[in-house]
């Protein structure tokens, strides 16, 4: 399957950084994370981005000057954050050509849909889907869509596990590997919940495609023919 998008966090909290860049990964989309603003020029002088979140308060630079500087040469979407609900620096960076603005701290959830409407906006938003027997899964909103309209929402460890057995069509992948490629929601994490885990998604999708190889692992088997 294709990527959601290539996102660029700039934020020097690491940690809140890579718990944002680990969530949307889960989604799909192709994280990275710097903590400064010369990373984040570095970054950009070698890859194309379809998207930056830039944190206001950071050592240096600070992110409304280097929002100015770059809307002289780049019309990346750029989504601001900032742990200061003054709204001084919410108009001054609309103004700087921010095209949205999130005030810390910030669910993880809110931040995924915030990039969503701004790739929407854009038109780079990446949809990404899969058709099983009976319904069809939207990874982009992280939602099954059942005939006649019905929807029902997808977990992140449930999105990270379907997302990485549907990119790996017919290949044999041992509960190690998808333990470490799309680790759960919670902190206990063993062998047979790896195996609980894909019973639950198994009954939810109401699929067969998700077929256990004995002893092994498991194996995501197309039921049209893709892949």
């Amino acid at each position: 399957m294709k990527r959601h998008a290539e996102i660029l966090i700039v934020d020097d909290d690491a940690d809140v950084a890579d718990g944002y860049r680990e969530y949307l990964a889960n989604l799909g989309h192709d994280v990275s994370a710097v903590g400064s603003v010369g990373a984040c020029e570095i970054h950009l002088a070698s890859r194309n981005v379809d998207l930056i979140v830039l944190d206001l308060n950071m050592p240096g630079e600070k992110g409304l000057d280097y929002l100015r500087r770059l809307r002289s040469t780049n019309d990346v979407p750029v989504l601001i954050m900032t742990g200061n609900s003054d709204i001084f620096d919410r108009v001054v960076g609309l103004e700087l050509g921010a095209d949205d603005f999130i005030v810390k701290p910030i669910d993880p959830q809110e931040l995924a849909a915030r990039i969503s409407g701004l790739l929407d906006r854009f038109g780079l938003q990446r949809r990404m889907s899969v058709r099983l027997e009976r319904v069809t899964v939207d990874f982009t909103a992280a939602r099954l869509l059942w005939p006649a309209g019905r929807t029902e929402r997808l977990g992140p460890g449930e999105v990270a596990l379907l997302r990485y057995l549907v990119s790996h069509p017919r290949e044999l992948l041992s509960r190690e590997t998808l333990m470490d490629e799309a680790p759960a929601d919670s902190l206990d994490v063993n062998d047979r919940s790896i195996d609980t885990r894909i019973g639950r998604l198994r009954r939810k999708l109401e699929t067969d495609a998700i077929v256990t190889v004995r002893g092994r692992g498991y194996m995501f088997i197309p039921p049209h023919g893709d892949g």
